[in-house]
């Protein structure tokens, strides 16, 4: 059984060829761009008003100002301001050389002269955004490599960009196996995992189509047959562990998929499979508990996605542990987790079915077998991916479990 570095280490040590191609701005939410992006003109590209009010050509001794026009944004003054003159001027508007900019509400609004009511205001260069200060015509401002949020998105057009370049992602199929989930009846399960692998597909700026197979070997290779010649990646959901009906592996070796690893050392999510066809379709078998689905589609789908994205992976970050933590485990655990003012919170759970609880944390904590951890000690965090901080569900009340024998 791999351990968890080593696992990763062999994902990723596999050959993928990433495509990339142009596409709209309003259409990369999500992906990972495929090349830099620089700014296309200075930013500013002029001296930029930065409050509503005068630019006055300063002289000194005088708080009245004769007012020569307005200056609105998109159009600009003609001709030079002369000491002594000014004109009104809106928010994001070009400034004329050598002026400076005060608020109107420190001046009495007037129209045809300008009185300056509060003279502490007449200070050179003051309400500007000088040309070139936030950036230069071919700086760059976002890297290749870099997923896309709303904020990239729009940092990318203000740099003057329409399209970007961005990584292909890959074609999932997400096939949901056992006769219990979705059914009605007493001993039935609800599909929950679905949703979940669905929304991170969503997350990654991936297409994923959904399957489902029953416990029966013929239809379950059927489906996976199917699965796999519409897609990239064909991710499993159960059946990959030692149950009676455990029909995952074996099946996925019969249509020409070659095991490269199957259980990692890892807690939840031990018998995740990873595998990959002569084609260059991989298989991707996750644990049929939910927060086994959640904790292995992180760590092992997200890199295997961002293989297609010229190695992105998802960031771990460094957070302090808010109260002391011990693990006694004797595998490497990844413990949903809360952020906190104080940092990180362990969240309380039941073990792998718990998904409830999974769902009140912000991401996985990283804990090494037999570890103990004091509050304030830095640790390795790595947020949900499509997840704000602090957007938790909101865990039932929890008394002591009732024992059957």
């Amino acid at each position: 059984m791999l351990e968890f570095d080593d696992a990763l280490a062999q994902l990723l040590a596999e050959q993928v060829s990433p495509r990339s191609e142009p596409r709209s701005l309003a259409r990369c939410l999500g992906r990972v761009l495929a090349q830099p992006v620089r700014l296309a003109r200075d930013q500013p590209s002029f001296d930029r008003a930065t409050m509503d009010g005068y630019a006055l050509c300063l002289e000194e001794g005088r708080t009245r100002y004769s007012v020569r026009g307005v200056v609105d944004a998109g159009t600009q003054f003609e001709g030079a301001l002369q000491p002594g003159e000014a004109v009104r001027i809106m928010t994001g508007a070009p400034c004329p050389a050598n002026t400076t900019v005060v608020q109107v509400e420190r001046t009495d609004g007037g129209d045809d002269e300008v009185e300056i009511t509060d003279p502490t205001a007449l200070v050179a260069g003051k309400h500007i955004a000088w040309a070139g200060e936030d950036g230069r015509a071919g700086d760059e401002v976002l890297a290749a490599g870099t997923r896309l949020s709303p904020s990239t998105l729009s940092a990318a057009a203000m740099a003057g960009a329409r399209e970007l370049h961005t990584f292909v992602p890959p074609r999932l199929a997400i096939v949901g196996t056992g006769d219990e989930v979705g059914s009605d009846g007493d001993a039935g399960i609800a599909d929950s995992n679905g949703p979940l692998l669905q929304s991170l597909a969503a997350a990654l700026a991936c297409r994923a189509r959904a399957y489902h197979a029953p416990d029966h070997p013929e239809r379950l290779r059927s489906v996976l047959e199917e699965a796999g010649d519409e897609a990239d990646i064909v991710i499993t959901v159960g059946g990959v562990s030692m149950g009676r009906k455990d029909l995952v592996p074996a099946c996925a070796e019969s249509l020409g998929y070659a095991t490269r690893f199957h259980k990692v050392a890892i807690q939840p999510g031990k018998p995740v499979l990873f595998a990959r066809h002569a084609d260059g379709r991989f298989f991707l078998g996750l644990p049929g508990n939910p927060v086994s689905v959640l904790v292995t589609a992180h760590l092992f789908l997200a890199p295997l996605v961002g293989a297609y994205f010229g190695g992105w992976t998802p960031r771990w970050q460094r957070f302090p542990l808010a109260r002391a933590h011990e693990h006694r485990g004797r595998r490497r655990l990844f413990l949903p987790a809360r952020l906190t003012p104080d940092g990180l919170l362990p969240v309380t759970w039941n073990g792998s079915g718990d998904l409830l609880a999974a769902a009140t944390a912000d991401g996985l904590l990283d804990l090494a077998p037999g570890s103990a951890h004091a509050a304030g000690a830095s640790m390795a965090f790595l947020p949900f991916l499509g997840h704000s901080p602090g957007e938790v569900g909101s865990l039932p009340p929890r008394g002591a479990a009732a024992k059957h024998c």
